[in-house]
């Protein structure tokens, strides 16, 4: 989703337009019947409830998405007991992590996630977040097209006329060919699209495809699974303890170290927040005006108020969905689990109904999702490169003696608002954040983002585009499995953005009080730490993998 940014004078000018029917209702009481109705009605119109499904289901919206798929496998790293605890423990620090951005958001009054960080940090800090927000777009293209590769892979193996002994489809046939043929024919067209209005209706479809897989692998895992299913029904001895303990406890240190990125990375919506706290609207009345005049900042408690049960109850649903997908895509395959639990349901073998129709909604969602995270990267790296040029002017200018060319040149510094467009991303569900209030919004920069301008930027647009896209193609060929690539971004981008940056943000707002803040400096060193052994151990984890893992494919 995409947000302009606003001035203060536009911010305060929308929080009295919230707040209006709410003060006339309680102010206008001894009014004339008819315009009390008036104000009744649009208070009527305006108001929502505290517990806000829709806000709920945006927060969803930003949180679940293919980082579930890794789960089960972080999970049979992690055994049971630690993955349960590392699950509850993410959850837990991420809803701490939310409520400091929201009161930051409160202090500034800023409501976008790089705004924040410049007000609270410095723009040295946005440049960090800036390049963060790169990597995590870029990272999730990535598996995104590892997911897309595994899930075509799967689809043509269990078209049986293909593999014949005499086709010469089994000849020309390789996994990364098809990845390069749907890239090319399907996912860089979307990528090079400037209209994404019309994929918005399908941005609810991220949360719906990680529900309905949910669901049907907990059936799968009932029915089928090799502990509590036909594959457990058919062991001719009684698990041993041994087995029982490999279930419960991790395989080592370093790979809960792996896994724990995983399961950060799951969680990673800290950059929408801001977004979906702006859309709200309070439900309680106001009184506490002087001279008539709305007070913004009593509103701006209000909706930290809605936000902070919004947070509560959006990461409890996400939470319960990552605890079955991931504790019974496990127990559904436990030593074989790979680290994409598609490829583990076999339906090029097992044809199983729901698994296929599963699989299949996910790679919708997952193609649906592509375009949307090629957009906020593009329009980041476009605005650095902007920068580099015009600091290039500036300096080819200071060195002649006519220095006209720096009043025709398009200022692009960090106090220009006007001329700056925030990303906010879908990390992790890769799904754009959707509802009826969020859609004014966006119009602006889904439509016509590249209307009116000239070739040299639309060749820019297309350059820039063949080299996120096409970069994000090569890394997925390359790299030996989504887990590496989900592991890599919670190590790094997730690290800076869900834990350095909001901890930094709690520092800086008890100074301002003259005070320290602990949690603020265990968000920091915490996720500093974290980030660096978890990095490590999964650069490790690259050339420390058995491969043979990944490929096993059995019938239960």
């Amino acid at each position: 989703s995409w947000y302009i940014s606003m001035d203060s004078t536009t911010l305060r000018q929308r929080e009295r337009a919230d707040l209006e029917p709410l003060l006339h209702e309680e102010g206008n009481n001894t009014g004339d019947d008819d315009e009390s109705h008036h104000h009744h009605e649009d208070t009527k119109a305006t108001r929502c409830p505290n517990f806000s499904p829709g806000s709920i289901s945006n927060l969803c919206s930003a949180t679940l998405g293919a980082g579930a798929l890794s789960l089960p496998y972080a999970i049979s790293m992690t055994g049971i007991i630690f993955g349960v605890m590392f699950l509850l423990l993410s959850a837990y620090l991420t809803i701490i992590s939310i409520n400091i951005i929201i009161e930051a958001c409160v202090v500034t009054q800023q409501f976008k996630f790089e705004d924040v960080s410049k007000r609270l940090v410095g723009p040295h800090m946005s440049i960090a977040l800036e390049a963060s927000l790169l990597v995590f777009c870029f990272g999730t293209a990535v598996a995104y097209i590892v997911a897309v590769g595994d899930i075509l892979d799967q689809g043509l193996h269990s078209i049986t006329f293909l593999w014949e002994p005499d086709s010469k489809f089994v000849s020309i046939y390789s996994r990364e060919r098809v990845m390069i043929l749907f890239w090319t024919f399907m996912l860089l067209p979307l990528s090079l699209q400037t209209k994404l209005k019309r994929l918005e209706k399908f941005s609810s479809l991220g949360v719906l495809s990680i529900i309905f897989l949910v669901i049907a692998a907990v059936i799968h895992s009932i029915i089928h699974g090799d502990v509590i299913g036909s594959g457990a029904n058919s062991q001719e001895e009684a698990a041993t303890s041994a087995e029982v303990n490999s279930l419960l406890w991790p395989k080592s240190f370093v790979s809960m170290l792996q896994a724990f990125p995983i399961i950060i990375f799951a969680f990673s919506c800290q950059v929408n927040v801001c977004q979906i706290y702006e859309e709200l609207k309070p439900a309680s009345s106001i009184t506490d005006t002087s001279d008539d005049v709305p007070n913004v900042m009593t509103l701006l408690k209000l909706k930290q108020q809605m936000m902070t049960t919004i947070t509560r109850n959006g990461i409890l649903l996400c939470t319960i969905l990552y605890l079955l997908i991931g504790v019974f895509g496990f127990l559904d395959f436990t030593k074989t689990t790979t680290d994409d639990i598609l490829i583990n349901y076999c339906i090029q073998v097992t044809h199983d109904a729901l698994m296929t129709a599963a699989t299949f909604s996910v790679f919708l969602a997952v193609v649906v999702a592509f375009p949307f995270n090629i957009l906020p990267a593009r329009v980041t790296l476009k605005l650095i490169f902007d920068r580099l040029k015009t600091k290039r002017r500036r300096g080819l200018c200071s060195k002649a003696t006519n220095c006209f060319c720096l009043d025709r040149q398009p200022r692009i510094d960090e106090d220009t608002n006007s001329q700056r467009t925030s990303v906010s991303l879908e990390i992790d569900a890769g799904t754009p954040i959707q509802s009826d209030a969020r859609g004014s919004s966006i119009e602006p920069l889904l439509d016509d983002q590249f209307s009116g301008q000239s070739s040299a930027s639309l060749v820019e647009h297309v350059l820039i585009t063949l080299l996120l896209s096409g970069g994000a193609l090569i890394v997925a060929i390359l790299v030996p499995g989504i887990s590496i690539v989900f592991g890599l971004m919670g190590g790094t981008a997730a690290s800076i953005i869900s834990f350095i940056l909001p901890g930094m943000f709690a520092q800086k707002m008890k100074e301002r009080n003259g005070s320290t803040s602990r949690v603020g400096k265990i968000f920091v060193w915490g996720g500093l730490v974290m980030g660096i052994l978890t990095t490590g151990t999964t650069l490790y984890g690259i050339f420390n993998t058995d491969s043979a893992d990944g490929n096993t494919c059995t019938l239960n």
